[in-house]
């Protein structure tokens, strides 16, 4: 109930007692009641004239006004004397009215103490409720943060299969220059014998040609590295990671390198170029001589080569040893697509490299119920996810477009080598026309 509302009650109270002690109080006066006349009894209009009647009725009026004249002097004398100055009822309604009038603005005050709660709550409320949206929000889930542990050493294992293929790539046309400090560094002669002899005791199984090797191996090989010297799927492609360390420890030499070291001679220049002395290559006057441009031409051949040597470089790159920030979580999930423990350092190595770390990013992560199963979590996680499988998928691609642009690069290497006869053929027919038309 508003103030107006309660000050409107008060003042309907006070005139309801008004008029009650008006009419319950003031007797009605016994001359009054005497002085009308009956109509049925004496001194009534029966019997007597329409003149004797108006007179009647007339008298009756005035006795009427004059009681009620008399009435309303004998209530104001008492309202006056008795009811404000003997009973002193001012002084009690003052009391009433200030009793009500404290009531009433403390009932104001409770409504407006309500009011505050309420609007103190609902303001709460509403913090409590974006709070809890932004804990929901902001809150990442478990899958989530795997995937975020598992990319973290990924661009550092980039780099270090990046160093590796240039190592790799430079031993390799090292090789193919005979340079010094290689194992053609003498020539011909030092690379074959050099790779015989590894053969002998590394790569030769003494059951292959049908058990013809046995002398040419002697004691044999290494078991564990038998003919990987020409097998390319078991020496690389079956496995996700090579123990190949060419920016750290380039002088200790592992089964690994050892392997792709040998395959790589026997894929690309099995027969290195040629040794030349200066003596025949150059003139005493230090102008250069015919065999001048044929060493020119093996430089050639050796720079196709290196076109093919360089996607094996970076394939073989790939695979090596990462940095191991994160060996343990990529650990975990292959451990949880049910790998024994003891058979997880075999699969993916012991320090994953950067092509196993992208085959458990883009297929084995996926491969574990679990990560369907906690797709069922909130928006915003829901759209994270989304995000960083994004991410990991253009990085997937720009993978496949290096691959291509070295496809591209081996197939017009290829198409120009194919294309060299009959350039040098156009060639000749272009030269001979020129002289006919001198002609």
């Amino acid at each position: 109930m508003t103030l107006k509302e309660r000050q409107k009650s008060i003042k309907t109270v006070i005139i309801t007692i008004v008029f009650a002690t008006l009419v319950f109080v003031t007797p009605l006066s016994t001359a009054f009641a005497q002085s009308i006349p009956s109509v049925t009894g004496g001194g009534g209009c029966e019997g007597c004239g329409p003149c004797d009647c108006m007179e009647d009725i007339t008298e009756v009026h005035e006795n009427v006004r004059e009681h009620v004249t008399d009435g309303f002097e004998a209530y104001r004398e008492w309202l006056v004397e008795e009811f404000f100055r003997e009973a002193k009822i001012p002084e009690a309604m003052m009391l009433m009215a200030k009793q009500l009038t404290a009531g009433g603005i403390q009932q104001i005050q409770i409504i407006g103490t309500f009011f505050d709660a309420k609007h103190q709550l609902e303001t709460q409320r509403i913090f409590q409720t974006l709070v809890a949206k932004a804990h929901k929000d902001y809150h990442p889930s478990e899958s989530m943060c795997e995937i975020g542990t598992t990319t973290r050493a990924l661009a550092t294992s980039e780099r270090i299969a990046n160093l590796n293929k240039v190592a790799f790539a430079n031993r390799m046309m090292a090789r193919q220059l005979l340079s010094e400090d290689t194992v053609s560094g003498q020539g011909i002669k030092s690379d074959r014998e050099s790779r015989l002899k590894q053969f002998r005791t590394v790569f030769c199984n003494p059951a292959d040609n049908t058990g013809g090797l046995d002398l040419l191996c002697g004691s044999g090989g290494v078991p564990a590295q038998y003919n990987m010297d020409v097998d390319y799927t078991n020496t690389i492609e079956n496995k996700l990671t090579l123990d190949i360390d060419f920016y750290e420890n380039p002088k200790d030499t592992t089964p690994d390198e050892q392997n792709v070291f040998a395959l790589s001679a026997n894929l690309f220049g099995h027969e290195v170029l040629s040794y030349m002395s200066d003596r025949i290559l150059a003139n005493p006057d230090f102008t250069p001589n015919d065999r001048s441009h044929f060493y020119i031409k093996q430089r050639a051949i050796a720079a196709k080569r290196s076109v093919a040597q360089n996607s094996f470089a970076a394939i073989t790159a790939m695979r090596g040893q990462g940095s191991g920030e994160n060996d343990p979580f990529l650990k975990t999930i292959i451990k949880n697509l049910g790998v024994a423990e003891a058979e997880i350092n075999a699969y993916i190595g012991e320090s994953p490299s950067y092509f196993a770390q992208m085959e458990i990013l883009t297929k084995k992560l996926y491969q574990d119920p679990k990560f369907y199963a906690e797709l069922y979590d909130k928006p915003a996680n829901i759209e994270r996810k989304a995000a960083a499988l994004q991410a990991i998928g253009i990085m997937q691609d720009r993978d496949i477009y290096n691959s291509l642009l070295r496809s591209e690069t081996v197939l017009a290497t290829l198409l120009e080598t194919l294309m060299s006869k009959e350039h040098t053929r156009v060639s000749a027919d272009l030269s001979s026309l020129k002289d006919k038309g001198e002609k």
